[in-house]
């Protein structure tokens, strides 16, 4: 496990460990027009490529894609994709942890962090950032998976920003005295992504924008964007573990170190001012043609860690995290339950992310082919959203979801 500095920061350490584990029209070129980020991908279905974007003019915006620059990190960016046999595409964004001060951004995790460093947040791409590597979503083998024959792109996290910032942010190491600066750059290289993405994928019949943990921050936060890119697609969002539970104080935070971006036309011209506990709710109001559906399980360690961290600091604890976070997230998704076009879906248990299909029960079987809630397995209820008509698509809980278990903070 990553130890934290000093003893009482374990629990952040813990969590470290976890976050490091834890277009579509073939044979059709895409739009020629505006500069090339990036090689094509090939117009027939085929197996992962991995792509170098380049800076590029977007939008009257030179933006030059970068990971955090964390000190002792990598800067190099990159991404993925694959071109199915359907006209579907899947837009994934990865997870990772975030940081948002001097202390949480001098923790990052590379390549050379051993288990023992302390740690929080993706720094730089790692060697096991690799769609290639994963299961769930990404079995294409898989008969469960709704999605085996779809196009995927999938975008890699190292900017600490839940993919949603625009600002080189300067800190100070408050263990070290040392001033650094971050790379807050997670929506700029999306753009890049996306620029891409328009040059490579002609009016695909459906897009799926999700992502997990942190990425699924991201794929709210991009959704408006790859909806005005694919406006005649049938398009949905799904949050894999990342509800929006949040202290009062952290939005002011999100906006002045990240200066994060949210879209105007559907936030408005004040979109910062939009707390992250309602942009879900908003953004669902403001597609009602659309699906959109969120995944966690009842008592999240690796959300409620990161909600008291957020809370109380590195070592502080209020001793009722676990309490005030499964609680938010019960009453987060009461209100966004009120949009016709929102449905949830909650699974016993502490485990962290299913759609890569990294977590596994007891028996060593992946959750993303043995989770169920009310009767219901995970892969049939993300096969009903998906569906044309959504038949069977409705808000599922287990049944103890209520039981908070016994948690140290």
């Amino acid at each position: 496990m990553h130890k934290m500095l000093g003893g009482p920061m374990g629990r952040v350490a813990a969590l470290a460990l976890t976050l490091a584990a834890a277009l579509v029209l073939p044979g059709c070129g895409g739009d020629d027009d505006g500069e090339r980020v990036a090689a094509p991908l090939p117009n027939e279905p085929g197996g992962w490529t991995r792509f170098v974007p380049q800076s590029a003019t977007i939008d009257g915006d030179r933006l030059t894609p970068t990971c955090s620059k964390a000190p002792g990190s990598k800067a190099d960016f990159h991404f993925w994709a694959r071109r199915g046999s359907s006209n579907k595409l899947v837009v994934f964004f990865e997870g990772g942890g975030a940081c948002w001060d001097g202390a949480t951004c001098a923790l990052p995790i590379t390549a050379a962090t051993r288990p023992t460093d302390p740690a929080l947040y993706k720094a730089e791409i790692l060697p096991t950032d690799d769609p290639t590597q994963y299961a769930g979503v990404f079995k294409l083998d898989d008969a469960a998976n709704p999605m085996k024959d779809w196009s995927i792109v999938y975008v890699p996290y190292c900017t600490g920003d839940i993919h949603s910032g625009s600002k080189t942010a300067s800190y100070v190491n408050p263990f070290t005295q040392q001033p650094y600066q971050i790379e807050h750059r997670g929506a700029d290289n999306f753009r890049l992504v996306l620029h891409w993405m328009q040059q490579n994928f002609v009016r695909p019949e459906q897009v799926l924008v999700t992502g997990s943990s942190a990425g699924a921050y991201g794929a709210t936060t991009h959704y408006p964007r790859i909806r005005t890119a694919f406006p005649a697609a049938r398009a949905a969002m799904l949050g894999d573990a990342g509800q929006g539970v949040v202290p009062a104080a952290w939005d002011a935070v999100r906006n002045a170190n990240w200066n994060f971006q949210l879209d105007a036309q559907v936030y408005g011209a004040n979109a910062q001012s939009t707390p992250t506990t309602d942009i879900v709710r908003r953004l669902a109001a403001a597609y009602p043609g659309d699906r959109f559906a969120q995944y966690t399980t009842a008592t999240d360690l690796v959300q409620i860690q990161f909600y008291d961290v957020q809370s109380n600091g590195l070592s502080g604890t209020q001793g009722t995290a676990c309490q005030a976070w499964t609680e938010g997230m019960l009453a987060g998704l009461a209100t966004q339950q009120a949009v016709p076009n929102y449905r949830s879906y909650v699974a016993a248990g502490t485990t962290h992310t299913l759609l890569r299909g990294t977590s596994r029960d007891a028996a060593g079987v992946p959750l993303f082919n043995r989770e169920a809630s009310a009767g219901v397995r995970f892969t049939d209820w993300l096969g009903a959203l998906l569906s044309d008509s959504g038949s069977g698509w409705a808000n599922r809980a287990c049944a103890d979801c209520g039981t908070l278990p016994a948690c140290p903070f």
